[in-house]
C-alpha cells in the first residue's frame, strides 16, 4: 500500500515538471522576467493548491485504504472467527458423533443388557412356569396318581371299553372276527343258508383290561403284564393263534432288563414272528399291530399270540438280536387224513380226542380229528432287528417247526411215530415318510408248515393216507400299508394283504389226493340245499383255499383326549375276497375243474374309551 502511495506522488510532480514553461535565450526572457515572478508566484500557488488537493486526495486515498486495510482486517478477523467457529463447529460435530456413537453405544449395550434381562426374565418365567406345572402336575398326580405304589411297585391299570356295529354283505356268525378263510362260496350252505344273508350285530366284546407293574431291582429293570378281552368261545376253545379260552387271556409275561443289553422274558405275549416297531420287545409300544376296528386283524398279518420264552441282547444302538421258544400247535388238512393225538382218550386240561384212525382200502378215510395237537418239539423263532430315527424299523426272521404224527398198530403192524419238519422266513419294515404323519408298513413271509402264523390260519399239513408221513402245506403272506395322521387327533390307514397257498399232492392209487388236488369235488359249493342237487343227494364241498385277499380303509377321530382318557370313534371299510383250488370230482369225464370263490363286504363302526 505505502508503495502505492509513493508513486502517485512521483506522477504528480512529474506533472507538475511537464507543465512548466522551457526558458527562452531571446528577449522574451528579459520580458518575462517580470512575470516570470508572478507567474511563478501564481504557478506556486496552483502548485501549492494542487499539492494541496493532491494531498487531500492521497490522504483521503489514505483514509480509504485504512479503512479498507479496517475492514480487511475485520474480515480477515470474521474470517478467522468464521474458521475458529468452523473448527468449533467441526469439534463440537466431531464431539457430537462421538457423543452419538457412545449414545449408540450406550443405546446397544443398553438394549442388549436390556435383552439380556428380559431373556432372563423370560427363563426365570419359563423356569417358573416349569416349576409351577411339575408342581400342579405333582398335586394332580398325588390327587389322581396314574400308578398304584405297592412295595416298590409302580402298578398301571388300563384298557378301554368298546362298542363295536358291523355290517357283513354275507354271514359269518363270527361276532366281530371274520373267519377269512370260511368267507362263503357264491350259494354254499353255511350254517343257515348264510350266502344269500346279510349280517349285523353290535358287540362289546373287544373290551379290554390291562395291568402293568415296574419296579427296579438296582440296574435290572423288571415288568409284569397282564391282559384280557372277552372273546373266550368255551368248549371250542384251542390254542391253536391265540389262546380262546373263557375268559380270554391274552397276555400274561414277565420281562427283567439288564444293564448289560440281554432280555429275558417269559410267559403269554406276542409271538417274536409279529413285526416290531422297535427293537424285538414284547412291550405293546414296541409292536406293529394293525390298528382296525377287525378282531381278526387282517389277511396277510403274520403273528401269534400264545406262550414263550425269549431271550434278546442288544449289540450296538441300532441292533436287536431275539430267540424265541414257543408252545406249538398244529393245523392239520382235513382233506384226506387227519393227524392224531393222544393213544387213547385225553385226561386233563387239554383232553384231546381219539387216534385218528385210517381205513386200509383206497380211497382211504380217517375220522376223529383233535381238538389239540401233541406236540414233539417248541417252536423256534430267531429274529435279528436294525433301529434308526431316521430311516425306521427294519427286521428278518426265520421259523423252525417240529410235526409228529402217531401210525396205530394192527392186528399184523406195529404203531410207530412220524415226523416233519416245517419252517419259514420272512421280513418286515415300518418306515417313516413324513415324521410323525405318515408310516409305511411292510411285512410277509414265505415257507413250509407256516400256516399257523398266517393270519387266515389255513393248514401246516397233510397226512399222506398212503404212508402216514405228513407233507408240509406251502405257503406266504405279504401285507402291506400306510398309516397317516393328518391332525394330532385324526388317523387314517389303508391296508392291502393277501396269502397263497400252494397245492400240496401226493398219488394215491392212481390219483392225486391231498391239500387242493385236481380231482376233489367243488360241485356242492354251488347248492343251496339238497333238493337242488341231482337225486337229492349235495355233493361235496372241498373248497380248498389257493389264495385269499382284502383291502382295508380304517379312520379315528378322538373327540376327547386329555388326562381323564380318549374318547374315539372310528369307522372301517373292508373287501374281502376268497378264491379256490379248482376240481373235477363229480363231474362227467373231461371237464374242466370248477373253483368256486367268494367275496365278503364289512363296514364297521366304534365308539371307544381309552382309560388314562
Amino acid at each position: 500500500m505505502r508503495n502505492f502511495q509513493k508513486l502517485v506522488a512521483i506522477l504528480a510532480l512529474s506533472g507538475m515538471c511537464l507543465a512548466a514553461p522551457t526558458p527562452s535565450d531571446n528577449e522574451a526572457a528579459a520580458k518575462k522576467s517580470t512575470k516570470h515572478h508572478a507567474v511563478k508566484a501564481a504557478k506556486k500557488d496552483e502548485t501549492a493548491e494542487k499539492l494541496r488537493q493532491l494531498k487531500d486526495m492521497i490522504d483521503q486515498q489514505q483514509a480509504a485504504m485504512q479503512q479498507m486495510q479496517q475492514q480487511l482486517q475485520e474480515t480477515q478477523q470474521q474470517l478467522k472467527q468464521t474458521q475458529q467457529q468452523l473448527s468449533q463447529t467441526q469439534q463440537t460435530a466431531q464431539q457430537a458423533d462421538a457423543k452419538v456413537a457412545t449414545v449408540e453405544t450406550n443405546s446397544n449395550l443398553q438394549v442388549q443388557k436390556v435383552q439380556a434381562d428380559l431373556s432372563d426374565v423370560k427363563a426365570a418365567l419359563n423356569t417358573t412356569t416349569l416349576v409351577a406345572q411339575k408342581a400342579e402336575k405333582k398335586a394332580d398326580d398325588l390327587e389322581h396318581p396314574a400308578t398304584i405304589a405297592y412295595k416298590g411297585i409302580r402298578i398301571t391299570p388300563g384298557g378301554y371299553l368298546e362298542m363295536t356295529g358291523y355290517y357283513r354283505s354275507h354271514a359269518t356268525l363270527s361276532d366281530q372276527a371274520t373267519p377269512f378263510q370260511a368267507i362263503p362260496l357264491s350259494s354254499q350252505v353255511s350254517g343257515a343258508y348264510n350266502t344269500h344273508l346279510s349280517e349285523f350285530g353290535e358287540t362289546a366284546r373287544d373290551s379290554r383290561i390291562t395291568l402293568r407293574a415296574d419296579t427296579d431291582a438296582g440296574t435290572t429293570k423288571m415288568t409284569g403284564y397282564f391282559e384280557m378281552d372277552f372273546f373266550g368261545t368255551g368248549p371250542t376253545s384251542n390254542p391253536n393263534q391265540t389262546t380262546s379260552y373263557n375268559p380270554r387271556l391274552r397276555q400274561a409275561w414277565g420281562r427283567a432288563k439288564f444293564a448289560d443289553g440281554w432280555t429275558i422274558t417269559g410267559g403269554q405275549m406276542w409271538n417274536l414272528i409279529t413285526l416290531n416297531r422297535k427293537g424285538t420287545d414284547a412291550d405293546n409300544s414296541n409292536l406293529w399291530i394293525p390298528n382296525i376296528i377287525e378282531a381278526q386283524y387282517s389277511v396277510g398279518y403274520d403273528w401269534g399270540r400264545f406262550a414263550e420264552f425269549r431271550v434278546s441282547k442288544t449289540l450296538d444302538k441300532n441292533f436287536t438280536l431275539a430267540l424265541g421258544i414257543a408252545n406249538p400247535s398244529y393245523l392239520n388238512s382235513g382233506a384226506t387224513a387227519a393227524v392224531s393225538g393222544l393213544a387213547a382218550n385225553g385226561n386233563g386240561l387239554l383232553a384231546n380226542s381219539l387216534v385218528s384212525t385210517c381205513t386200509t382200502t383206497v380211497p382211504v378215510t380217517c375220522t376223529n380229528t383233535p381238538t389239540y395237537s401233541t406236540n414233539l418239539a417248541p417252536d423256534m423263532v430267531v429274529k435279528l432287528a436294525y433301529d434308526s430315527p431316521k430311516f425306521g424299523h427294519y427286521e428278518v426272521k426265520g421259523l423252525g417247526r417240529f410235526f409228529r404224527d402217531r401210525v396205530v398198530p394192527t392186528a399184523t403192524t406195529a404203531g410207530y411215530d412220524n415226523t416233519a419238519l416245517g419252517g419259514g422266513v420272512g421280513a418286515g419294515a415300518v418306515i417313516p415318510v413324513v415324521t410323525k404323519k405318515i408310516d409305511f408298513v411292510a411285512q410277509g413271509m414265505y415257507g413250509k408248515g407256516i400256516s399257523r402264523y398266517e393270519d387266515a390260519g389255513q393248514y401246516d399239513f397233510v397226512v399222506r393216507a398212503t404212508d402216514h408221513n405228513l407233507q408240509t402245506v406251502k405257503s406266504f403272506s405279504a401285507l402291506a400299508g400306510f398309516e397317516t395322521h393328518p391332525t394330532p387327533k385324526t388317523e387314517l390307514d389303508t391296508f392291502f394283504g393277501g396269502e397263497y397257498y400252494y397245492r400240496t399232492t401226493y398219488l394215491n392209487g392212481t390219483t392225486l389226493a391231498g391239500y387242493g388236488a385236481p380231482g376233489a369235488t367243488n360241485t356242492g359249493c354251488y347248492y343251496e340245499t339238497a333238493a337242488q342237487a341231482p337225486g337229492g343227494v349235495l355233493p361235496a364241498c372241498t373248497g380248498n383255499n389257493r389264495n385269499l385277499w382284502n383291502a382295508k380303509l380304517v379312520g379315528y377321530y378322538d373327540v376327547y383326549r386329555g388326562p381323564r382318557g380318549t374318547l374315539r370313534y372310528g369307522a372301517e371299510v373292508d373287501y374281502d375276497e376268497r378264491n379256490t383250488w379248482s376240481g373235477n370230482g363229480g363231474l362227467p369225464a373231461g371237464s374242466a375243474g370248477i373253483s368256486p370263490s367268494g367275496n365278503e363286504k364289512i363296514v364297521f363302526t366304534t365308539m371307544r374309551y381309552i382309560f388314562p
